[in-house]
């Protein structure tokens, strides 16, 4: 295994030839997520998925869902009141699932929401990383791994439900299985139940903890810099208490707040290809297969790129553009996640919501923990509720 720290190692690795990598940790994602995840398909197969997947999670898409977006944080926040400590990862999970089943499941009312909310739970809090860095634990002895599997199962029987009865519709679903059903390989085939299942586990599982983990950093971080809050709101209360969502997401220092929770609470610590190929890398020819592993997290925290990098200071990236291989909480090359996007549009109306209408403190001090294949809290973000803000009253 070769570990690369620098921007430059990890511009010569990512963006070498996609045929001369193979997904890295394979067997453990086969496991967790399925043979046709895009997470551990390789060569064709993955070009061809990724082009088939590519639309359905470009920016337009999600435009139109804003308002859904705002109108679940309202929701998930009705019930907080003055004088209360929230466990605040326990609202932005239970946000980043409802968008997920809203957005990507295209369910917002009828019989598939309850089982919904409970397979959708019940699948992402059975999947340990036992058996994701030992996958010889994958087996029906592992009481972990034999409750992954009924949960799995039961996930797959829900969606088989829903791809039954959307089949027999004739109306187009713009939402994400809606656009899935309706792809077609270069062949002319379609994507099967299978492979549509494999797909939607791993965007649960890509998506769903990291989105919620950095909106709950993101609103931590801010109650301990009350200057940086400040500003923040400064810039929103200037679009009134429900602005646009559209024109929310493109406000300059909105952007560079969510940018610097992903900076400094890197949630996807490395990146990882297995070499099909020798490779010439940074003087050195490295031989196939080697693990070449790209340490976000120290790129992030080089003080060659961002000075005191253990501070929180949004304002570093007012003040200069990064590339894309000295800011990648995303990831880079021809395997960066796809739903990007989506959790960025997510992050961006969700915090802007919390912090228009809602004043809070951090209720006792977190820290960074590794969960799994991420990096999360140990307390899950402690708030204490301080009430609604003066003027931040919605228009009814």
């Amino acid at each position: 295994m070769v570990v690369l720290l620098t921007p430059e190692s990890a511009r010569q690795a990512l963006t070498g030839m996609p045929d001369g990598y193979d997904a890295f940790w394979k067997e453990g994602f086969t496991g967790v997520a399925g043979p046709h995840s895009i997470w551990v398909l390789s060569g064709d197969a993955h070009r061809q998925e990724r082009g088939l997947l590519s639309p359905a999670f470009h920016a337009s898409n999600f435009r139109s869902y804003g308002e859904t977006i705002r109108g679940i944080v309202q929701k998930k926040t009705a019930d907080w009141q003055p004088g209360q400590t929230r466990r605040i990862l326990d609202t932005t999970l239970s946000i980043s699932l409802e968008v997920i089943l809203r957005i990507v499941f295209g369910i917002g009312s009828g019989r598939f929401v309850e089982p919904g909310q409970r397979v959708l739970y019940d699948l992402w809090r059975k999947a340990t990383p036992y058996f994701i860095f030992f996958p010889w634990l994958m087996r029906d002895w592992f009481p972990p791994w034999r409750r992954y599997s009924a949960a799995k199962e039961q996930f797959t029987a829900w969606v088989n439900d829903i791809i039954a009865e959307r089949q027999n519709s004739p109306e187009q679903s713009g939402d994400v299985l809606g656009q899935m059903l309706a792809m077609h390989y270069e062949d002319g085939s379609a994507m099967n139940a299978e492979a549509i299942r494999d797909e939607l586990i791993t965007l649960l599982m890509a998506g769903n903890e990291t989105t919620a983990t950095a909106l709950a950093w993101a609103l931590y971080d801010l109650g301990n810099n009350p200057d940086v809050l400040a500003t923040l709101r400064q810039e929103l209360d200037a679009f009134g208490p429900d602005p646009d969502p559209g024109l929310v997401t493109r406000l300059p220092y909105l952007s560079a707040v969510c940018n610097e929770t992903l900076r400094l609470h890197t949630l996807l610590p490395e990146v990882g290809r297995v070499l099909f190929s020798p490779l010439d890398l940074c003087g050195h020819t490295l031989p196939a297969g080697t693990s070449v592993v790209v340490s976000v997290m120290a790129i992030h925290h080089d003080p060659g790129l961002y000075p005191e990098p253990d501070l929180y200071n949004p304002e570093r990236f007012s003040k200069r553009s990064y590339g894309v291989f000295e800011f990648m909480p995303f990831g880079g090359g021809h395997r960066r996640c796809l739903g990007a996007g989506l959790s960025d549009y997510e992050m961006r109306i969700s915090l802007a919501e919390i912090v228009t209408h809602w004043d809070f403190a951090p209720a006792a001090r977190e820290q960074e923990v590794r969960h799994d294949i991420a990096m999360g809290t140990k307390k899950g973000v402690l708030l204490y509720i301080k009430g609604r803000r003066t003027g931040g009253e919605r228009n009814i």
